[in-house]
């Protein structure tokens, strides 16, 4: 059976000062605050800046060994309605940057494709070819148009995993179509970023990635539903959910 890693998008909230992280504790100690309760973070300040090499030397210095992130893919190269000219200037800014990551901790890359941006297999074709090897990939796609059989052969093909995701207004497949691993995000329970998921949905989502633990080796989950700090809450409890056998988990349901 392979590992579940439960983290959240982010860590540096305003609303999570006195909710998850203690008074008067500086935010310059926030992850390692943080580190010390998750052992993976996606990092959603990728997609509007690069960070220095400073920071990221920072962030992994900070971190126990163990410690893995997922980098967000820049909005200059997901969120464009044709394929930007400077893709290749783009992504070569992008992956130097990433690249400063201490290998070992970098998990993978999440592309994330906005909205409006409905199904084009070719173009996403082209665009898988522009990627550099080397790194994990995962796509999520927030335009059902997306979620079509030649889509997932093609993800398959190229051994890039969906993000099984619960955006607003969407049902979205869980495909598994990468053989390294499984990604799953919770954008909110109420509305987008908000609201905290019943125990209830955290037990089933425990059994269900329990079961993607036992078809490839790495299962990584995160919560996006950062407003309160309800994030933290609904990913500690998962946390502890995952512990129990998957029988107790059914049972619950």
């Amino acid at each position: 059976m392979g590992s579940v890693r439960v983290g959240t998008s982010g860590w540096v909230y305003r609303d999570w000062r006195d909710r998850f992280y203690p008074p008067g504790l500086a935010q310059p100690c926030w992850l390692s605050y943080y580190a010390a309760h998750f052992d993976t973070v996606e990092l959603n300040a990728t997609t509007y800046r690069l960070p220095t090499e400073s920071q990221i030397r920072r962030w992994c210095d900070l971190v126990p060994d163990a410690f893995r992130y997922t980098v967000k893919l820049s909005r200059l190269i997901t969120h464009r309605r044709s394929m930007p000219e400077r893709l290749d200037h783009f992504l070569h800014n992008y992956f130097q940057r990433a690249s400063c990551f201490v290998p070992a901790k970098l998990a993978q890359v999440l592309v994330q494709f906005p909205p409006y941006l409905a199904r084009d297999d070719t173009r996403l074709e082209s665009f898988f070819d522009k990627l550099p090897p080397g790194y994990r990939y995962v796509v999520e796609f927030r335009h059902e148009s997306w979620f079509a059989q030649p889509v997932r052969e093609l993800l398959a093909r190229r051994n890039i995993a969906l993000c099984i995701h619960d955006y607003p207004g969407m049902r979205v497949p869980t495909w598994i179509t990468s053989d390294t691993l499984a990604y799953v995000r919770f954008h909110g329970a109420v509305g987008l970023y908000v609201g905290s998921y019943s125990k209830r949905t955290l037990r089933r989502w425990a059994s269900r990635l329990r079961e993607f633990s036992t078809q490839v080796p790495e299962v990584y989950v995160y919560f996006n539903n950062d407003t309160l700090g309800a994030a933290t809450q609904d990913a500690a409890a998962l946390k502890t959910m995952l512990r129990f056998p998957i029988e107790q988990l059914t049972l619950n349901a």
